[in-house]
């Protein structure tokens, strides 16, 4: 690639054997005129981290996000990015090198490969606020934009933490040439309109043609879930039909023989619409297996396990042991002694390795305790929670005046012995 015209086709050839070296050099010019080489690699996500670089050379950087490409045009950008925590840390130490070892200061843009064999690749780097950082502007404490600023200024760079747990960024672009596309285009400013956690950027770009970027779209949410269902809702996609999403919960349990108890904590799960995965995970005879799973489980999107175990009972500790997670054991009754030595496994962990532990056999109150878990931090999950609550209130009402209406007899006849 030639340094002044690396974006034109003028300005690039492509070296497929050594010998052809020297005509390419030639072709592009010489070397005296500024060359450098990149190769082709094969990847699995495209990786993008903004970093802040100020007069005096400190740098601050933004959680890595991937950004998704359409017909090679940037069409959305997740953020965070969802890669195990250590591909987050290798992406932002990359980044931050590249921009460590270049001249200048305020926002970059540095985009990157993560590859088949977990490699971080340096792509390019644009010197300027980008399109990988639209999201900021909701989603950080400092947009890139005031962080450039700041940068440029001299003044202290700002906080880059998340403020929201998600973000998403859509790009408006162009979907026809004249007034259509502009129609098209308010057509889908609109439907965000009634998205809650959606802002519009319209550029007020006076043309339009296909393709042409004419703002952008975020949503903000407590969970990815939560934010692409609201994309999907913006871009009226079709979402009757299988969807693959990352389980936000896990329910496992030492054997098969535990799932009739279990079922009620997938039950609970499935009412609140919180996707999970139900596996078996035995703590005595897949202890592999289990250590895999666990350690694994926060890289993986999970937010809350649920672990039955029965007797011995070691699953949810184990667990426990190998994850920052919040773990919920529910003890299984037993044969020999009723599930208090279930109980008693479970509840009796040392300290500095928490399980929050239900009744034996209560699944049910474990798949509860979950979903207030998770609705910690997600509104519309409160909402439904404090839903249910109102729900279990109106039954004990109703029950309240059946029985002071009824008389016990009466009541005893025709709703607990029909």
């Amino acid at each position: 690639k030639a340094k002044d015209w690396h974006m034109t086709v003028v300005g690039m050839l492509l070296l497929t054997k050594k010998k052809e070296l020297s005509s390419v050099v030639s072709s592009l010019g010489g070397f005296e005129h500024g060359l450098y080489v990149e190769r082709w690699t094969t990847f699995t996500k495209e990786l993008s981290v903004i970093v802040a670089r100020s007069r005096d050379g400190c740098t601050v950087c933004y959680p890595v996000v991937e950004t998704i490409h359409k017909d090679n045009i940037c069409h959305v950008v997740e953020a965070p990015a969802e890669i195990p925590e250590k591909m987050k840390k290798l992406a932002t130490s990359v980044a931050e090198r590249a921009i460590k070892s270049l001249e200048g200061a305020g926002v970059f843009a540095v985009e990157l490969f993560l590859t088949n064999d977990n490699q971080v690749l340096l792509n390019e780097v644009a010197p300027r606020p980008h399109n990988s950082g639209h999201h900021t502007i909701e989603a950080c404490y400092t947009s890139q934009y005031e962080q450039h600023l700041r940068a440029i200024l001299g003044l202290p760079l700002g906080d880059t933490a998340m403020k929201a747990p998600t973000a998403i960024m859509y790009n408006i672009l162009g979907e026809d040439e004249g007034d259509s596309g502009f129609v098209l285009a308010h057509q889908l400013i609109k439907r965000a309109l009634s998205i809650p956690g959606a802002s519009v950027h319209w550029y007020a770009k006076p043309e339009i043609r296909k393709q042409r970027k004419m703002g952008h779209i975020t949503i903000v949410g407590p969970s990815l879930f939560s934010v692409k269902a609201h994309l999907n809702k913006l871009l009226q996609r079709d979402t009757d039909g299988p969807q693959k999403v990352r389980p936000r919960a896990a329910v496992i349990m030492g054997s098969d023989s535990d799932l009739p108890i279990m079922k009620d904590a997938a039950t609970v799960l499935e009412k609140f619409n919180i996707p999970f995965e139900l596996t078996v995970v035995s703590a005595h005879r897949t202890a592999e297996r289990m250590y895999a799973y666990a350690s694994s489980a926060k890289e993986r999107g999970l937010e809350v396990i649920i672990a039955g175990a029965g007797g011995a009972a070691h699953l949810p500790g184990m667990v426990a042991s190998l994850t920052t997670l919040p773990v919920i054991g529910v003890p299984i009754l037993t044969k020999s002694l009723q599930g208090m030595d279930s109980l008693l496994s479970i509840v009796q962990m040392p300290k500095g390795i928490p399980v929050a532990t239900v009744a034996i056999g209560s699944a049910e109150n474990a798949g509860l305790l979950a979903v207030r878990m998770l609705a910690s931090r997600d509104p519309e999950l409160s909402d439904r929670v404090n839903e249910y609550q109102q729900d279990l209130e109106d039954s004990v009402l109703v029950k309240a005046r059946l029985l002071e209406e009824l008389g016990s007899d009466k009541y005893l006849k025709q709703y607990m012995n029909p």
